[in-house]
């Protein structure tokens, strides 16, 4: 990895000499062309600003669980 980007403790962002992004938090690494990144980072970002209304409204979010969603 050429450079490395620390976020928080357990955020790194490694810009990779093959041209991808390697985006690393605790355990988990996602690989990514630099414009999926940047599409990646818009969505998280739109998803957490809504993360305080969904608290106060929690009927505001639609979801449709599924088989493979499981809350602990």
């Amino acid at each position: 990895m050429d450079n490395v980007i620390h976020g928080n403790g357990q955020a790194a962002l490694n810009l990779c000499g093959c041209g991808r992004l390697h985006f690393t938090y605790g355990p988990i690494t996602l690989h990514f062309e630099r414009d999926e990144f940047q599409v990646f980072a818009g969505v998280v970002g739109r998803l957490a600003a809504q993360v305080p209304d969904a608290e106060d409204h929690p009927s505001s979010l639609t979801r449709t669980p599924t088989t493979e969603t499981i809350c602990h």
